[in-house]
């Protein structure tokens, strides 16, 4: 069964499965292509008739991760220039005031896109709340700094901002409320949505914001982005010699730019901090939001700290062993013998007494695993709390964090509460392969009923709390109360406050 709906650029036609409408690929900016590529995203020419809003469109140009990762994470389906659409499930167009959540996908900044088998459930339309996910531009499309451009850098964060403007203007007819929009993601997307906080074109766009997994703390600086810049366009030189810039090869030679990008997130994995500077080092990834230009001029926890991030209710949290699946799954390794040493640069004098207090709370813990605990706080968590503490002193009572502890039994069990994991819950989506390749099987499914339903709580009211969870107190950077998610659900204040301690003086990711 069909069913139309009249956006501002012309009428679409989705299609209503299994009660819900849903809509796919409907384009809220032009194709970044030729004369628009490196540029804002500009807005889509309007159309006469139907346009069928009935496939998904491209996913942003990527390359395929290696292994697991890109078994897992990589688009079912093609990739392609024309990237800029967002697609809509809504349990009632014909409805008015509904809430609305606008996802935006993780994978680094490099990879992902806006559909999968958790997302294609519809679990949160069923749940009452019109669904939008979307498609942004990645790597160098949408993050190479480009000198003397105000917006370098931060494309795909502009392609955000379009989006979200886009449901702004064309919400109601879906209907949901574009006063009641809350952005939310996980990974590179609970990224994102930190930095709208403090993108200026974003503040009205959005009434509450869930950054799930989100490495806030740095964004990348605009010395980070010409480092990048310099060493993209050497790489290109050598597998295009006779072309002088990134744009050129870009045009003429995509597949070139795709390998260069795939070898540089590689070796910088490899931290040489000589070579690409402490900042870049600790984040390990270099395509992602560039600070200091018109879209983002201040570091998200810059302006936290002053009280200027945008006037939103906030849900944040990171999952217990964020980082055991990147040594689980083989795509870094470290021998036992090194972790002493990385411990100890990261704690300059004082190594040994952190991996002391990593360890007391972890008798069983391998080496590996105890610089897993490191690198979950140095990438995810002391970031994200940084942010928690500054928002709640902004606007106390409108703050709550989680930390999500279930372990998965994937991967015989080696990745533990790892990244990515607490997805499949959030989107109540057990059981799709893409669930059971992050849960095992038998994941317990009134887990994910309660966590599903403390997110559609949220995006509803600004609280999460409902009948099956303890009451889950507002946070606060005195108390630190966060609530952890596992089938024993338990509020704890201040977990792991001793190895938070250890941070209180040193930078999260090096900057």
């Amino acid at each position: 069964m069909s069913v139309l709906v009249s956006t501002t650029y012309g009428q679409v036609e989705g299609t209503v499965e299994d009660g819900i409408a849903v809509f796919r690929g409907i384009p809220y900016a032009q194709a970044p292509v030729g004369p628009l590529r490196f540029r804002p995203p500009v807005a889509p020419e309007g159309w006469t008739g139907v346009r069928p809003a009935l496939a998904y469109g491209a996913a942003a140009p990527q390359p395929r991760p290696d292994g697991a990762v890109g078994d897992i994470f990589s688009p079912g389906h093609p990739t392609g220039e024309d990237c800029l659409s967002v697609n809509v499930w809504t349990p009632d167009p014909g409805a008015s005031g509904l809430p609305v959540l606008v996802w935006i996908h993780g994978g680094a900044f490099l990879f992902g896109s806006s559909a999968d088998d958790l997302i294609e459930r519809g679990a949160f339309a069923r749940s009452g709340v019109v669904t939008v996910t979307i498609n942004y531009r990645l790597g160098v499309d949408g993050y190479l700094f480009v000198e003397d451009d105000p917006d370098g850098g931060d494309y795909g964060t502009l392609d955000q901002i379009a989006a979200l403007r886009w449901v702004r203007a064309n919400i109601s007819a879906f209907g949901g409320d574009p006063d009641r929009v809350t952005v939310a993601g996980e990974s590179a997307g609970g990224t994102a949505v930190c930095a709208l906080l403090a993108a200026p074109a974003a503040q009205g766009l959005f009434a509450r914001a869930i950054a799930q997994s989100a490495y806030p703390d740095p964004l990348l600086s605009q010395e980070s982005g010409r480092i990048i810049a310099r060493e993209l366009k050497e790489r290109l030189a050598a597998l295009a010699p006779d072309l002088d810039s990134v744009g050129e090869v870009r045009e003429l030679h995509p597949e070139y730019v795709l390998q260069a990008v795939k070898e540089l997130f590689e070796d910088v994995a490899n931290r040489d901090a000589a070579r690409y500077g402490p900042e870049i080092a600790a984040q390990m990834n270099p395509l992602m939001p560039v600070v200091g230009g018109a879209v983002l001029p201040e570091r998200p926890l810059e302006v936290a700290r002053d009280g200027r991030l945008a006037d939103v209710d906030l849900l944040i949290g990171t999952n217990r062993d964020e980082f055991r699946i990147v040594f689980a799954l083989g795509m870094m390794s470290v021998a036992d013998e090194l972790v002493d040493a990385l411990f100890e640069a990261t704690f300059p004098g004082r190594g040994a007494e952190a991996l002391k207090v990593y360890a007391q709370d972890r008798p069983d813990a391998s080496k590996v695993d105890l610089l897993a605990a490191l690198e979950t706080d140095r990438s995810y968590r002391v970031g994200s709390t940084r942010l928690a503490d500054a928002h709640a002193a902004q606007r106390p009572g409108s703050t709550f964090c989680y930390r999500f502890t279930w372990p998965s039994t994937a991967f015989g069990g080696a990745i533990g509460a790892a990244h990515s994991v607490e997805l499949p819950f959030v989107f109540d989506a057990l059981g799709t392969p893409m669930a059971e390749a992050l849960t095992g099987p038998d994941a317990p499914q009134r887990l994910a009923d309660d966590i599903h339903r403390a997110w559609v709580a949220f995006i509803g009211t600004g609280d999460p709390n409902h009948a099956g969870l303890p009451e889950w107190p507002a946070y606060d950077g005195d108390t630190r109360p966060v609530l952890e998610l596992s089938p024993d659900h338990r509020v704890v204040a201040n977990p792991g406050g001793d190895e938070l301690a250890l941070w209180s003086d040193t930078a999260a990711s090096g900057a």
